[in-house]
């Protein structure tokens, strides 16, 4: 069942804008989704770079306070042994065994005694006993080579005057000079931030070389007392409490790759890389977030991964700002990306798969009924004119028939009455009537196949087997076939499968088809009749290897009068058509390589069909 060409284009481009359709829409909505998803994911990592970095900061603030706290309580305790040498360099002739044994007790770096400008006074030289730690007593004596080795200050030297009721440095000392203060301290001229300090003191700086302690004016004496702190024993607490021990563990937690803590000049201070601390990070990203004063990330490729920055600025003290920077990997998001992706390409083209074979579907079954009403038209149409048809050929076939029978009557009275006495005349005579009688009867039977066409068939249906009935037509054609040189091959399994029929009439209906086909094949060929059955149908099948049916003659070659033969009346198969017809069967043409093939079903005896 087939649609012409241009039902066939009106019906594929409606198809084939339902399937772009369809495109368009999955593809915008794979977009949307995917889209989402990235915002959703990416949300998250913010989130997540956020409340680590809000946890970072508070960690830090607290081991800054904790950190400043431990440093004003070593503050405290190095003021009050400076005060205890003050007294004791006054006050006691065992000075220098009581100073050493302050100095090893309490863990003392050294104890210097300086003049206003930061020389030491000529004092005799007392050493601390045990490695790392020595206090020397300098009664007019040169500096000693020990002084010029000591380690670096864990910080550049600062020094502080801590204001009154301040939470992280205690009270207001008067008088008091203090360096090496890691958290909150001032920074600047010591003279401008410690009026106490000696005029000179500073031409000799001190305190350089030493990473913590306390100057004073001495009281027993003109000059300075600096009490140092053990600088290992400074290390190792603050490596405990400080904030590089909080970015460290910072830095080992999953999908964290990078932890810091960064003063205002963007040096680093802490850092989950130790080899880190000290440097400059010039980053234009962290000189951006420097000056935006707020919270700010980015996105950045490494080699493998993706990373996302997060940095904010927070106060480290009183007196110094900072920056805390994270680094968080994307590498898991992005998994779960392309993952969400490739569920939702897969999805989209599933749903795309199924809407275009539904709309292929509908399509083909709107395809299919459009076909049916069209054949169900020209059947009506071809009904109809048959029905014109006939009529108007029962009224020809009465008009005609009359003059025919007189003729006929007519005809014999002259052979009888009329014939001439010359007996060659008379011979001539009769061949002539015998002539125009043969024609008044070819006019009779084809008078008789209109109205056979014209008028409904009256059948006799009686279940009989099929096979017999195409054995005797196979034994009629037979002569006619080898005159023809035509090899018939039959295979014909019916056994004893009935139908409902009127055998005239069927017979009738397949001599036609089977004289069609042998005059097909004027010159020889093969004449080919099979017949099988099942539950249902009996169908039978004749071809022929002639020269085959045009396409464009294939609709129209069960139209009465409808012929491409020299004399021939075109009711041949119409009427095999109707006959096949009321016999509630079918008859079809069907595509061969050679030659024209008819197969007619009909149905068998005890089916509903029947």
């Amino acid at each position: 069942m087939s649609l012409p060409l241009h039902r066939r284009r009106f019906i594929a481009w409606p198809l084939l804008a339902t399937v772009l359709l369809l495109i368009v829409l999955l593809g915008g909505y794979s977009w949307v989704e995917t889209r989402r998803l990235e915002q959703n994911l990416a949300h998250e990592l913010d989130q997540r770079a956020i409340s680590l970095i809000s946890l970072l900061e508070a960690g830090i603030r607290n081991a800054i306070t904790s950190q400043a706290a431990l440093e004003e309580v070593v503050a405290q305790r190095l003021l009050d042994n400076a005060r205890f040498v003050d007294f004791v360099v006054g006050r006691s002739p065992r000075a220098e065994e009581l100073i050493a044994r302050l100095a090893s007790e309490h863990k003392l770096a050294k104890v210097d005694l300086l003049d206003d400008e930061g020389r030491p006074l000529r004092l005799p030289v007392v050493e601390i006993p045990g490695p790392g730690r020595g206090m020397g007593m300098r009664r007019g004596a040169a500096p000693s080579t020990e002084d010029a080795g000591q380690p670096t200050p864990m910080m550049p030297p600062g020094m502080m005057r801590p204001p009154d009721g301040d939470p992280q440095t205690g009270p207001a000392r008067p008088g008091m000079f203090m360096w090496g203060l890691r958290w909150g301290g001032p920074r600047g001229d010591p003279h401008q931030l410690f009026p106490s300090l000696p005029k000179d003191a500073t031409i000799r700086r001190f305190w350089e070389g030493s990473a913590f302690g306390v100057a004073v004016p001495a009281q027993s004496f003109k000059g300075i007392i600096a009490v140092h702190a053990d600088s290992q024993y400074l290390l190792n607490v603050r490596r405990e409490v400080g904030p590089q021990r909080l970015v460290e563990d910072l830095g080992k937690q999953s999908g964290v790759t990078e932890a810091a803590l960064l003063d205002n000049r963007l040096t680093i201070l802490a850092s989950s890389d130790a080899n880190a601390i000290g440097r400059i990070d010039n980053d234009p990203f962290l000189q951006q977030a420097r000056a935006a004063g707020t919270l700010v990330t980015r996105l950045r490729h490494e080699s493998d991964r993706d990373v996302l920055d997060a940095v904010k600025p927070i106060r480290l003290g009183k007196y110094q700002d900072g920056l805390v920077r994270l680094g968080i990997s994307a590498g898991g998001h992005a998994e779960v990306t392309a993952q969400a992706r490739r569920n939702i390409l897969w999805y989209s083209l599933g749903l795309l798969g199924v809407g275009v074979l539904g709309s292929v579907a509908i399509f083909a079954l709107q395809a299919r009924y459009l076909a049916e009403r069209e054949q169900l038209e020209a059947a009506v149409v071809k009904e109809q004119r048959l029905a014109a048809m006939g009529n108007l050929a029962a009224g020809v076939a009465h008009e005609i028939r009359n003059p025919l029978n007189a003729i006929s009557v007519g005809l014999q009275r002259l052979r009888l009455e009329f014939a001439p006495a010359d007996v060659e005349t008379k011979n001539e005579y009769l061949g002539f009537t015998r002539v125009i009688e043969s024609e008044v009867r070819r006019l009779n039977a084809m008078v008789d196949r209109f109205l056979t066409l014209a008028r409904p068939l009256r059948l006799t249906l009686t279940p009989q087997p099929m096979a017999p009935v195409l054995n005797d037509l196979l034994a009629l054609v037979s002569p006619q076939a080898s005159a023809q040189a035509v090899q018939v091959a039959q295979d014909i399994g019916l056994d004893d499968a009935a139908v409902p029929l009127d055998r005239e009439q069927v017979a009738h209906a397949l001599m036609n088809v089977l004289q069609n086909a042998l005059q097909a094949m004027p010159g020889g060929g093969t004449l080919t009749v099979s017949a099988m059955t099942d539950q249902t149908t009996v169908q039978i099948a004749i071809s022929d290897t002639g020269p085959g049916i045009p396409p464009e003659n294939v609709d129209r070659i069960f139209e009465p009068y409808f012929t491409t033969k020299e004399g021939g009346t075109g009711l041949g198969l119409a009427l095999t058509r109707r006959i096949v017809l009321e016999h509630r069967g079918t008859i079809e043409t069907e595509p061969v390589t050679r030659g024209a093939r008819f197969v007619i079903r009909l149905p068998r005896a005890g089916t509903a069909a029947a």
